[in-house]
């Protein structure tokens, strides 16, 4: 093994040894959540050193915040089997109850969002040099007892031929009594099944509400973007069910977000105005429109009443549905066909399908160049797009 792996090796040994051994989060002599207060009796250093320090991380990029919350909940609490967060998954008892954890993880998301919103390279070099002080003080100190550990009372030894319900012997003149008859032992309680699919479903509802709380300030949250991370989240749920046992409830919920999630990335919707069909039949040129939109729905133009003579040009555009343009048979068609998503064209004999195809060209129709000229720009995001001749 070469230096710098006996090295990397080292750091890491330190690191997982200061989760082992990870601070208390003390009930008495502190101002929050005990997280300065923790690391200080932890460490044997002075707690205002540690709140100083707090203060000036928040000041720099506001990484303090994040790092005092997330303190919060992955720091035991004094008297507790478990940090809150791991409380949250079953993995043990913590007094902080259910929504006070939920409530700080959603406010770790503004948290993070704020101080990655702040700055660039100062935030991920404060976030480094806050992780080296932690190493540090582990490598050095992390041997100490910490200052609130009271050391138990050593246990007095047991009186020699006293009875086991006497162990001290306080009362030698009722040994010759029979032993009392044990108490009978409660039936052990039923194995409780994970509850794979209830946190999970907690945790995506709390990325959910969260995401909607950070999108105020980061642009990244959109709509796909908050479904994606839920899907994440719901997909991680069931590998975790997969080896703990339980989630498969979460399918049902999966196969759909996934579905609309696809739909959302896969499909550049443009909001386009309107539901429904759209038919228009003008009669003159002057009736007819720069630009014809709708949403979702069925379109259709017919131009084969205009006048012979004269020049048009409309475009016309729909995000979901059927578009359809009839046209004179004699008029000099210049068009340009698109399905940016997924669609089927067939404009004036050209043809494509598939995703994001175009066909554009110009035909003179039966009787050669002459006649009504139209210029014709027909888009849509998925569906069908068809330039007729009849």
């Amino acid at each position: 093994m070469s230096g710098t792996e006996k090295a990397m090796q080292g750091v890491a040994d330190t690191l997982r040894e200061f989760w082992a051994h990870r601070p208390v989060r003390p009930r008495a002599g502190r101002k929050l959540g005990g997280v300065a207060t923790g690391i200080a009796l932890r460490y044997r250093i002075d707690p205002v050193i540690v709140r100083i320090a707090f203060v000036a991380l928040a000041l720099s990029g506001g990484v303090g915040l994040p790092m005092y919350l997330a303190g919060w909940l992955l720091l035991p609490e004094e008297g507790d089997q478990v940090s809150p967060l791991e409380a949250l998954v079953n993995k043990g008892h913590s007094s902080v109850s259910q929504g006070q954890t939920v409530l700080l993880g959603v406010l770790m998301f503004p948290a993070l969002a704020f101080t990655f919103g702040s700055g660039g390279f100062q935030v991920f070099a404060t976030i480094a040099a806050s992780v080296a002080c932690i190493y540090l003080l582990q490598k050095n100190r992390g041997h100490l007892q910490p200052a609130a550990t009271i050391a138990e009372p050593p246990l007095t030894p047991p009186v020699p031929g006293a009875p086991a319900w006497d162990p001290l012997g306080a009362a030698p003149f009722a040994w010759d009594l029979p032993e009392p008859a044990p108490k009978p032992q409660p039936p052990a309680p039923r194995p409780r099944k994970p509850r794979v699919a209830g946190v999970t479903l907690g945790v995506a509802t709390l990325v959910v509400a969260a995401s909607a709380i950070a999108g105020a300030w980061v642009p990244w949250f959109t709509v796909a973007h908050v479904i994606g991370l839920a899907i994440a989240v719901l997909a991680a749920g069931l590998l975790v069910g997969s080896f703990a046992g339980g989630g498969r409830s979460l399918i049902w919920l999966l196969v759909p977000l996934s579905v609309v999630g696809f739909g959302l990335t896969a499909v550049d919707f443009d909001g386009r105005p309107g539901v429904g069909d759209l038919k228009v039949t003008p009669q003159n040129i002057g009736e007819i429109k720069e630009r014809y939109e709708l949403g979702v729905g069925s379109v259709m133009i017919d131009l084969r009443q205009l006048p012979d003579s004269g020049s048009v040009k409309t475009a016309v555009e729909s995000d979901l549905g059927d578009m359809t343009v009839h046209v004179a048979k004699n008029a000099d068609v210049t068009f340009h066909c698109e399905a940016s998503s997924i669609g089927d064209l067939d404009c004036l004999g050209r043809t494509a399908d598939g995703g994001n195809v175009q066909v554009e060209g110009v035909d003179l129709g039966g009787d050669g160049e002459g006649g009504l000229k139209i210029d014709l720009d027909v888009r849509a995001n998925v569906g069908e797009v068809r330039v007729l001749r009849d």
